[in-house]
């Protein structure tokens, strides 16, 4: 028989070996955090030390010909000297004299928004730097904010112990992958049927019940196209109708704005923290510098949108939330996601291991610290519910993604599944123009720039004449959009189609990165792969043919996909399995598309 003293003996043991498995996971991801952040700053010094030509000719630097005030405290008007660079709404940046190295202005600029010749920076300090700069050119490169203090706070809370906080209640088990997939039963199917009742189909009412009825954990797979955000925002609603308080968070605002408009549609109380520059598109959420500034809130269950990062500020000091929900999940690190999880009880995971993932530039020092926290439960077996009808995609586009990605059970639904691309007619049809009104959705057109790597001319000329037959056949600029993997080809795309359309129709399409592209949708969707030089795609590879970036390049259509890049012979082969891999997929797209040279 046991003896009580041999018991406490067992228990005395598992705690201290559980004490030491905790201990080695909270120093697992400091010194991640610390690792992305030493590489973080090694990458732009990098690009700082490069000589200002060369930036400037990159457009990894932008001149500024003089500074005024801006509307408001904190804010300056920056005048471009004409020309085209990277930087885009949102992005960090610094100004400096000429070199942030040696003469720098100003650390932690926010590009807030760009008025055609201008752009407005909210920056600290920034009427003493008009004052001493204003008609001074100088210029800017990209910056970065140091977060590290953020995040030792926030593993500090979970590590507490002495007394035990919360987090480390809720938290240091699901780190352990000892994570609840249990559910309610009678919560489940009340949930489902609601979700039935407004016309929600099998899966997404499934995903619907599978997050009321959570005890701790929900992951919710949502392909392209599959109506993820209805989901999202009906959950939010019926939660916060039962009295919850719900966060709904992301790595970007433009994720929670739009996560937040659909859930204001339904008659929620919705608010978005944050600066108002920070809610633009918001229709019906009413917006607060912080939580205790948000007036008229209401005394039951509400909505909150916010960044992880507002939860270490005090824009949302001593907030507890009954749920925490992470819209595009997949791009969420989980130190990030620790950040907004020590506020909550329960979490929902939404997003798609199948697109794109964060953006890492260190290796973790363990093995069990995936790029996102969705990598992260998906590892674990955390029974989620996906998502399996798309109406985005018609049936011929949805085929190559579903296969490849999605085991065959993604499947194009609703009006759009049997749509073409329509145009008017024209009086004389050219090259182009055949292009688009080929019956077939999917079209590839090599390249014929052997020594093109990462800004191709050539291609960008075709990108313009596909964009002028399309709107000559009626199509609207806004629903045409340009993918491509490169900045250096997102401009020279841009300039080009200025010169052939003119600038006012050329804003309207939009030409950008993949990262840019995911989430959004146009009918005509060009991807400008811009390579060429076999040499170059061999020691970009790891980048251009990683799946996850196929996946998200072409979903963004509706009906009409057309591919300009280059066809890999037969001799173009991988080092390893993996690309191996990787490069069959890339062939298997090209494949399934209609061949057509110009």
């Amino acid at each position: 028989m046991t003896q009580p003293a041999d018991k406490a003996a067992a228990a005395a043991e598992r705690a201290r070996q559980q004490s030491h498995r905790y201990a080695r996971l909270l120093d697992g991801l400091r010194a991640f955090v610390q690792a992305e952040r030493e590489a973080a700053q090694e990458q732009l010094f990098e690009v700082w030390r490069q000589p200002l030509a060369d930036r400037l000719a990159k457009g990894m630097s932008q001149r500024f010909l003089k500074l005024e005030n801006g509307p408001d405290t904190g804010t300056l008007w920056a005048y471009t000297d004409g020309t085209d660079s990277r930087f885009r709404e949102g992005d960090l940046v610094c100004l400096h004299g000429g070199s942030p190295l040696t003469a720098m202005i100003a650390r932690e600029a926010a590009f807030e928004a760009e008025d055609e010749d201008r752009w407005l920076l909210r920056v600290r300090q920034a009427g003493a730097i008009v004052r001493e700069f204003g008609d001074t050119p100088c210029y800017v490169d990209p910056d970065d904010f140091d977060l590290s203090k953020y995040y030792d706070q926030v593993l500090e809370d979970i590590g507490q112990t002495i007394p035990p906080s919360r987090a480390h209640y809720t938290l240091m088990p699901l780190l352990d992958g000892r994570i609840s997939d249990a559910f309610d039963p009678r919560d489940f199917e009340e949930a489902e049927a609601a979700a039935l009742a407004v016309g929600l189909n099998a899966a997404q009412a499934e995903a619907v019940g599978k997050i009321l009825a959570a005890e701790q954990v929900a992951c919710i797979q949502g392909p392209p196209g599959t109506g993820k955000t209805r989901v999202l925002a009906l959950a939010a609603r019926l939660l916060a109708e039962r009295g919850e308080r719900v966060l709904v968070t992301s790595h970007t605002h433009m994720a929670i704005n739009n996560a937040l408009n659909k859930i204001a549609a339904q008659g929620v109380k919705v608010a978005k923290i944050g600066r108002g520059t920070q809610a633009l598109g918001l229709e019906g959420v009413s917006g607060a510098d912080s939580f205790a500034e948000w007036h008229g809130r209401p005394e039951g269950g509400y909505v909150v949108g916010a960044t992880p990062f507002a939860t270490c500020t005090y824009r949302l000091e001593n907030c507890e939330f009954d749920t925490v929900i992470f819209d595009e999940a997949s791009q969420v690190t989980l130190p990030m996601a620790l950040m907004a999880m020590r506020r909550g009880s329960r979490f929902v995971f939404i997003g798609d291991q199948k697109q794109l993932p964060p953006v890492l530039l260190a290796r973790s020092v363990l093995e069990d610290i995936p790029g996102s926290i969705f990598a992260k439960l998906t590892a674990h077996n955390v029974d989620s519910v996906m998502l399996t009808d798309t109406y985005r995609l018609n049936a011929e586009l949805t085929a190559w993604p579903s296969k490849s990605f999605y085991q065959g059970r993604l499947r194009a639904a609703g009006p759009n599944r049997e749509r073409r691309l329509v145009l008017d007619e024209r009086a004389g049809p050219d090259v182009f123009d055949a292009v688009l009104r080929d019956p077939a959705s999917a079209v590839f057109i090599p390249t014929t720039d052997p020594t093109a790597r990462s800004r191709n001319p050539q291609d960008a000329e075709r990108v313009a004449g596909l964009c002028a037959a399309a709107i000559e056949g009626g199509l609207a600029p806004h629903d045409i959009g340009i993918v491509t993997p490169f900045r250096a080809q997102g401009r020279t795309v841009r300039r080009v189609l200025a010169e052939h359309l003119g600038w006012h129709t050329a804003q309207q399409i939009v030409a950008d990165t993949v990262e840019r592209m995911q989430g959004q949708e146009r009918e005509l969707v060009i991807l400008s792969l811009a390579a060429g030089n076999l040499r170059f795609l061999a020691a970009v590879a790891g980048f251009f043919f990683q799946p996850e970036r196929l996946n998200v390049s072409v979903t963004r259509a509706m009906t009409k996909l057309v591919i300009i890049g280059p066809e890999l012979p037969p001799e173009f082969q991988a080092l390893d399995d993996e690309m191996a891999r990787w490069l069959d997929l890339y062939r298997s797209l090209l494949a399934q598309a209609r061949r057509i040279e110009l």
